[in-house]
């Protein structure tokens, strides 16, 4: 027969209640009757029942409850909702609230409140995000970070290229994506230098970053595809491919001949997209570089992608893709390719849409 244990029936109780507790908040208190303005307002003063009704008003998408807290003027609204984004917790203290505040989507629906115009003033998101970038706990950089990014603050500029060298790998992160949304040229030497030193990820990171910045990243990324590091010239050949930038368009067609194999493959792929306006370039190129494989290779595979649908063009590049897989390519392929070229100049058909 199994003995009596008072402390094991207190201890069901004491389970039973708390279920029974956390059943009844997560069934969601009466929201009440509190005008958002005045919620807003003690919520900044850092009053937790007003701050959960004020967000649970902010997630049904009330317009009364995102004026309120657009229109605050009062820093620590934004601070002790940083808090929360970040940590969880509002003004300091713990922040239990109710189920349909606590998910991911919850989340990501109150960073929109950092971020005009549908949101507060980007004054006040500034001066509140700016000096949390040195907030002594990493989820409130990291979040601040985000923050800065999706504003696209360029005030931020400067702070987020210090932070490339946080010893955090999320602050780092973080720092990398948000500079690839300010469009700030400042931010793509800082990019650069980072590559240098960067791990897969990392790397993975900043070539995201430096093709977010578009355009203004092209003259550095021209310069870094010309580095002594096959690492740097990958990433920067890639990059420039994915930009599509005709002023990259000369640096793609010379990488064919790249002396490692990965950056020529990148080139081929970044290049192939430019349509029939790379085929007299490359044709041009198997005329005057020296003959390799790789460049066998990678000329193959950019004018090979031209005609898929465009049965005009197959008659002059089939011979010299076909003389790029013989044995004897070497010889071949300079003839071969100046054939195609005068025959296709005078067609009409190199630079037809």
């Amino acid at each position: 027969m199994a003995l009596y244990d008072p402390s094991s029936r207190a201890h069901a109780e004491s389970s039973n209640i708390a279920l029974s507790e956390q059943a009844v908040w997560d069934a969601s208190p009466s929201i009440g009757e509190t005008p958002p303005q005045i919620l807003a307002q003690d919520a900044a003063d850092g009053k937790r029942g007003a701050a959960w009704r004020l967000l649970h008003w902010v997630m049904e998408n009330d317009p009364r409850a995102l004026e309120a807290v657009s229109s605050s003027r009062d820093t620590r609204l934004a601070q002790n909702l940083l808090e929360f984004i970040a940590l969880g917790t509002w003004a300091g203290k713990a922040f239990n609230v109710p189920i349909a505040l606590r998910s991911p989507y919850a989340r990501t629906r109150l960073r929109t409140l950092f971020v005009p115009p549908a949101g507060m003033d980007e004054r006040i998101s500034e001066r509140v995000l700016l000096p949390a970038l040195h907030d002594t706990r990493p989820t409130v950089r990291e979040t601040a970070m985000h923050l800065l990014g999706i504003m696209g603050s360029s005030a931020a500029v400067p702070e987020l290229i210090a932070a490339l060298h946080d010893p955090a790998p999320g602050i780092r992160q973080q720092a990398i994506k948000a500079l690839g949304r300010t469009s700030s040229p400042q931010a793509v030497p800082a990019l650069l230098n980072a590559l240098h030193g960067s791990d897969e990820q990392q790397g993975s990171y900043i070539f995201q970053a430096l093709v977010g910045l578009g355009n203004i990243a092209v003259p550095g990324l021209l310069e870094a595809s010309q580095s002594s590091s096959p690492w740097m010239r990958w990433h920067s050949i890639r990059a420039l491919g994915d930009i599509h930038d005709g002023r990259a368009f000369p640096r793609l067609v010379h990488a064919l001949t790249d002396a490692d194999h990965g950056v020529a493959w990148m080139a081929a792929k970044g290049l192939a997209l430019f349509g029939r306006e790379c085929i007299e370039p490359v044709l041009h190129l198997l005329t005057t570089a020296e003959m390799t494989p790789w460049l066998a290779e990678t000329a193959s595979y950019v004018l090979s992608r031209q005609y898929p649908g465009h049965a005009d063009l197959k008659p002059y590049l089939d011979p010299v893709i076909q003389q790029m897989h013989h044995s004897a390519y070497r010889a071949g392929t300079c003839y071969t390719a100046m054939k195609a070229l005068d025959q296709l100049r005078p067609s009409g058909l190199l630079h037809q849409l």
